[in-house]
C-alpha cells in the first residue's frame, strides 16, 4: 500500500512539473494539491511508532503545506501567504521532532545548520526587497528545523529519525531552490529541482511516523 501510493505522488508530482513547464493550468491546479494529498493519506496509513502526538503534529505540518502549495500556485501573488503556511508548518514539524525526546541543544549540531542559515541570507537577502523580514525568520525556523532533526537523528538513531532527518534535508534543499529561483533566478530546471525535493521531503516526513 505504501509502495503503491508513494508512485501516485510521484506520478502526480511529475505530471504538475511537466505541466507547470508547459502552462497547462488547470492540470497544474489539480496535480500539485493531489500529490501533497496522497502524502498525506500516506501518513495517515502509517501504524503508530511513535506516541499519538508524534503523528498528529507530522500530519497537521503536512496539512498546512498543503495550504501553501494552493497559495504558491494560485495565479494571483499569494507568495506571503505561501510563505507564512509553511512557515507554521515547520513549527509543526519542529514540535513533533522534539516530543518525547527534545529540544535537542548540542551546540555542534547548530553549527552546521547555522552555516547553512547564514549562506542563504547571504545570497538571498540583497535580492528580497520588502520581503527580507519575513525571509529572516524563515531562514531561522529553517535553520531550527534541521538543527532539531540532527539532533533527533543523533540522540535517538532510529530508522524513524533518520526518516526524519533525510525528510528534513529534503525540505531545506527545496525551499533554497524556491528561495534562489524566487529571488535571484529562475530556470526551466528550477520547478523540477524544487518539486522532486519537496514531495521527496514530505513522503520521507510521513514515513517517520
Amino acid at each position: 500500500m505504501n509502495i503503491a501510493i508513494i508512485i501516485l505522488v510521484i506520478i502526480s508530482g511529475g505530471t504538475y512539473v511537466f505541466a507547470d513547464r508547459n502552462n497547462y493550468h488547470k492540470l497544474r491546479y489539480v496535480s500539485k494539491p493531489l500529490a501533497t494529498i496522497l502524502v498525506i493519506v500516506l501518513a495517515i496509513l502509517q501504524d503508530y511508532g511513535h506516541c499519538g502526538t508524534y503523528k498528529t503534529l507530522i500530519i497537521t505540518g503536512l496539512l498546512l503545506s498543503l495550504i501553501g502549495d494552493v497559495f504558491l500556485m494560485l495565479p494571483s501573488n499569494k507568495f506571503v501567504e505561501g510563505l507564512g503556511s509553511f512557515f507554521v508548518a515547520h513549527l509543526f514539524f519542529i514540535l513533533a521532532f522534539v516530543v518525547g525526546f527534545g529540544p535537542y541543544f548540542d551546540l555542534g549540531l547548530l553549527l552546521p545548520a547555522a552555516v547553512y542559515a547564514i549562506v542563504f541570507l547571504w545570497i538571498l537577502l540583497p535580492k528580497t526587497g520588502k520581503m527580507l523580514v519575513p525571509v529572516i525568520f524563515y531562514a531561522i525556523v529553517l535553520m531550527v528545523f534541521i538543527w532539531q532533526a540532527m539532533g533527533r537523528f543523533y540522540y535517538i538513531a532510529s530508522s524513524s529519525a533518520l526518516f526524519t532527518l533525510i525528510g528534513a534535508i529534503l525540505f531545506v534543499i527545496s525551499d533554497s531552490f524556491l528561495g534562489y529561483a524566487r529571488f535571484v533566478k529562475s530556470n526551466r530546471a528550477s520547478s523540477l529541482l524544487i518539486h522532486s525535493t519537496y514531495w521527496g521531503a514530505l513522503i520521507f516526513l510521513a514515513l517517520s511516523i
